[in-house]
C-alpha cells in the first residue's frame, strides 16, 4: 500500500524558480524510453529531460582516439629485470546521438502521448573511473580501480583521465589489449538534482551517538582523514540497526530505501565535506595508506567494489530462483485451463511465455542463459544495473514484448563502489536531527553506467619506452581543472593560470605557463600540458621533481595566489581554494500552516574577496518548502550570516534577525 499525502502543496507550480545547475525534475518518476532514460519536469509532467549515458573515447579533428597507452622500462643494474610500469591516459566524451534522441521519443510518444523530450539532464557532478581485472596474491583476477578523476557533466563534453600502472599491471593491461575485449572499462557515478515524493517517513539521528562510530572517529583523526561515500552510508545503516537513527513509518511505504537514501544525503552535507573541497581525491589521496584499515583509498574502494559484487550476485541468484517459481506456478495455472483458451507456450533462450489466446492473461518470464553450466549474469562481464532494472519495470525489452511485471528486477551489480571522498568538519554538530519528507524534497540522485573501452583501434597510442637514454627523455606534466566545470566560468571564475617552474641541476630553470579560461577548457576536455627536457640531470629522481603555482582570478575582480609547490607526480590537480557549497532550506508545511504563514524570504549573506555576497530563496507552501543556494567559499570553510523574515496571512511580518550559519541546512519554520 502506497500512501499518497497532499499538504497544500500543489505539484503543477512546484518550483517556479530555477537554478543554474539542473532542471527541475522528479527523481522517482523515471521512465525508459527506448535507449534512454528520462525523467519528468516537475512543472510540467509532459516535458522529459534525458539521461547522457552513453560514454566513449573522444577523438581528435584527426579522426584519432585521445588514448594513449605508454608501457616503460627503466633499466636497472641491480636487478635481472628493469624497473617500469605503464602510464594510461584518455580523454572521455558523454554524449547521446541524435539517433537515440529520435528512437526516445518515438518511444516516449507510445508510452504517454503528448510528451516532449525537452533536452538532457544537466549533471550537478560527477566521478569517472578506470576499472580492469589484475591478479591479486593468490593468483586470482579480482576487479581492480585504477584511477578516479572527474567526470564532464555536460552533454557533449570531455574529461580526462590518467592512470599510472605498476609493471605488473602493464604487462596484464598491454596484453588484455591484444584480445577482442580488452579488459578495461570506464565507469561513471553522475549525480543530477531534483525533486522527491512527499513520503510518509520521519526520519532522527543523534549527532552524538553518531561520531561515536568507529568509522567516524577515525575519519576525525589526522591519520585517516578520508572516507569514502560508500563508507559513509554503510555506516549509517550500522548506526540504524543500533537505534543512532531512527525511521518512523506511518503505514506502508515501499519507498523507505529512497528516504533513506535521501536524508542520508543530508546528514553526510552536515558532518562532511568534500575532499579538497570536490569530493574527488588527489592523486596522493589515492595510493597513501589511510588510518582506515592502514589501505589505500583504491584498494579500499577495490575491496568494496568486489563485496558489493558478491553480495549483488547472491541476490540476484536468488530473484532468478523465485522468478523461475513463479514461472512454473504460471505456467501450471495456465495448463489447468488451457483446453479452453487453446493456450501456447514458448521457451526460448531462457525466456518462458505463456499465451491463452481466450483469455487477457500474458505472462512472460525473463530467465539466465546457460553456457557450459555457468550463468551468464554470474559472470563479471555481464553488466546488470539500473538500467535493466527500469527495463523491466517500463517493459522495455527492445522489441514490442513486455515483461509481466509479476517478474521482480534483479538488483544491480555495481562497477565500482561510490568513489566520491570525504573529511570530517571541523565543527561537529551536537543534539538530534528530525526530518520529515512528507513533503516534496530536494534531494540528489547518483546514476552509475560504464562502458568497456573495447578495442583501440590506433596503433599510434600504444608505445613502448626505454627511458635509458637521458638526453631524449622528456617530461610531460598534465594538469586538470578540480571541481569546475565550463558552467562556472563567467559566474564563479574567469579563469586560472598555472605556472610550472623546473630548475635543473646545472642550473638552467624552464619555465611554462598554462592559461585556463572556458574556451580553451572546452576545447581541450580539461587537459592541459607542458614539457621540459633533460639539462644536465644526472639524479634521474630529482628529475623528476618540479615547482607550481596557480594564481585565480575569481568573478568581481579579485584573485588569489597560491604559494610554489614542489610535485613529483605526472598531472597537476589545478584546485581552488573556493568552491561552490550548497545549502539546503527546509520547512514543515504543518507549521507554517499552524503559525499562519504565507511565506517567508531567507536571505543568506556572506564575504568574498572583501566584497559583501547575497543569496535570496523564497519559500512558499503553494509551490515550495525545501530547496538550495550556493555559495563560493574556501574548500575547509563554511561560514556564513542568514536572516528569515515570515510574512503571515494577517499582514504581519516576522523576523529572525541575523543569525550566524555554519551548516549545511537551514531549517526555516522556526518562528
Amino acid at each position: 500500500m502506497k500512501w499518497i499525502f497532499c499538504v497544500c502543496i500543489t505539484v503543477l507550480t512546484l518550483l517556479g524558480v530555477q537554478t543554474a545547475h539542473s532542471q527541475k525534475v522528479m527523481l522517482d518518476e523515471p521512465i525508459k524510453a527506448g535507449p534512454l532514460t528520462v525523467f519528468p519536469d516537475v512543472a510540467d509532467k509532459n516535458s522529459y529531460y534525458y539521461v547522457t549515458d552513453k560514454p566513449r573515447i573522444a577523438t581528435a579533428a584527426n579522426g584519432k582516439p585521445k588514448f594513449s597507452f605508454l608501457k616503460y622500462v627503466d633499466n636497472n643494474a641491480a636487478n635481472k629485470e628493469g624497473d617500469g610500469g605503464g602510464l594510461v591516459h584518455a580523454v572521455v566524451v558523454l554524449e547521446v546521438t541524435e539517433e537515440h534522441r529520435r528512437l526516445a521519443e518515438r518511444e516516449l510518444q507510445r508510452i504517454k502521448p503528448g510528451a516532449v523530450l525537452k533536452g538532457p539532464i544537466l549533471f550537478t557532478d560527477g566521478t569517472i573511473a578506470l576499472i580492469s581485472s589484475i591478479a591479486n596474491k593468490d593468483g586470482e583476477f579480482t576487479k581492480q580501480v585504477l584511477g578516479v578523476g572527474k567526470a564532464p557533466i555536460l552533454d557533449g563534453h570531455q574529461a580526462a583521465i590518467s592512470v599510472l600502472l605498476n609493471k605488473q599491471g602493464a604487462k596484464i593491461l598491454w596484453e588484455s589489449f591484444k584480445t577482442p575485449t580488452p579488459d578495461m572499462s570506464v565507469s561513471f557515478e553522475m549525480t543530477m538534482q531534483g525533486y522527491r515524493s512527499p513520503k510518509r517517513v520521519k526520519i532522527e539521528a543523534n549527532f552524538d551517538q553518531m561520531y561515536e562510530a568507529s568509522t567516524f572517529q577515525a575519519a576525525a583523526s589526522m591519520t585517516g582523514p578520508v572516507l569514502l561515500a560508500g563508507e559513509i552510508n554503510a555506516t549509517f545503516e550500522d548506526l540504524r540497526k543500533s537505534g543512532a537513527i531512527k525511521v518512523e513509518q506511518y503505514g506502508e511505504d515501499e519507498d523507505l530505501e529512497k528516504a533513506l537514501e535521501t536524508a542520508y544525503n543530508k546528514l553526510t552535507s552536515m558532518m562532511f565535506d568534500p575532499a579538497g573541497g570536490t569530493g574527488s581525491p588527489s592523486l596522493s589521496q589515492l595510493g597513501a595508506s589511510t588510518g582506515v584499515g592502514g589501505a589505500s583509498l583504491l584498494d579500499r574502494a577495490t575491496t568494496r567494489l568486489n563485496e558489493e559484487r558478491n553480495s549483488a550476485r547472491t541476490q540476484n541468484a536468488a530473484v532468478r530462483a523465485e522468478n523461475r517459481a513463479n514461472a512454473d506456478r504460471r505456467n501450471s495455472a495456465s495448463s489447468s485451463t488451457g483446453n479452453t483458451g487453446n493456450g501456447t507456450t514458448t521457451t526460448t533462450g531462457g525466456t518462458t511465455s505463456t499465451t491463452s489466446t481466450g483469455s487477457t492473461t500474458t505472462a512472460s518470464t525473463t530467465g539466465s542463459t546457460t553456457t557450459g553450466g555457468t550463468d551468464a549474469s554470474l559472470r563479471d562481464d555481464v553488466r546488470i544495473g539500473p538500467r535493466r532494472a527500469m527495463d523491466v519495470s517500463q517493459g522495455y525489452t527492445g522489441s514490442s514484448a513486455v515483461s509481466q511485471p509479476a517478474d521482480i528486477p534483479e538488483v544491480d551489480v555495481p562497477s565500482i563502489s561510490i568513489m566520491a571522498s570525504y573529511q570530517m568538519k571541523k565543527i561537529h554538530q551536537s543534539g538530534n536531527f528530525s526530518i520529515d519528507l512528507n513533503k516534496y524534497t530536494v534531494d540528489n540522485l547518483v546514476l552509475r553506467f560504464d562502458e568497456n573501452f573495447g578495442q583501440i583501434k590506433c596503433t599510434d597510442c600504444f608505445r613502448e619506452a626505454n627511458l635509458e637514454d637521458p638526453l631524449y627523455v622528456q617530461r610531460d606534466v598534465f594538469a586538470y581543472l578540480d571541481g569546475f566545470n565550463s558552467e562556472d566560468f563567467g559566474k564563479y571564475i574567469n579563469f586560472a593560470n598555472v605556472t610550472i617552474r623546473k630548475k635543473h641541476e646545472g642550473g638552467d630553470v624552464t619555465n611554462q605557463e598554462i592559461r585556463i579560461d572556458k574556451t580553451n577548457f572546452n576545447t581541450t576536455g580539461n587537459t592541459f600540458k607542458v614539457i621540459y627536457g633533460w639539462k644536465n640531470d644526472a639524479d634521474r629522481l630529482k628529475w623528476l621533481d618540479y615547482d607550481y603555482k596557480v594564481v585565480w582570478n575569481y568573478f568581481g575582480g579579485f584573485t588569489e595566489e597560491s604559494p610554489w609547490v614542489t610535485s613529483s607526480m605526472g598531472s597537476v590537480p589545478v584546485s581552488s581554494p573556493y568552491v561552490r557549497k550548497m545549502v539546503d532550506i527546509e520547512a514543515d508545511p504543518a507549521v507554517f500552516e499552524e503559525k499562519g504563514v504565507r511565506s517567508a524570504e531567507v536571505k543568506v549573506t556572506y564575504t568574498l574577496g572583501g566584497k559583501e555576497q547575497v543569496r535570496n530563496f523564497r519559500l512558499d507552501p503553494k509551490k515550495t518548502l525545501s530547496g538550495q543556494i550556493d555559495l563560493l567559499m574556501p574548500a575547509q570553510a563554511l561560514a556564513y550570516e542568514y536572516e528569515i523574515n515570515w510574512i503571515l496571512k494577517t499582514g504581519k511580518t516576522v523576523s529572525s534577525g541575523k543569525l550566524p550559519g555554519t551548516s549545511s541546512l537551514i531549517f526555516a519554520d522556526n518562528l
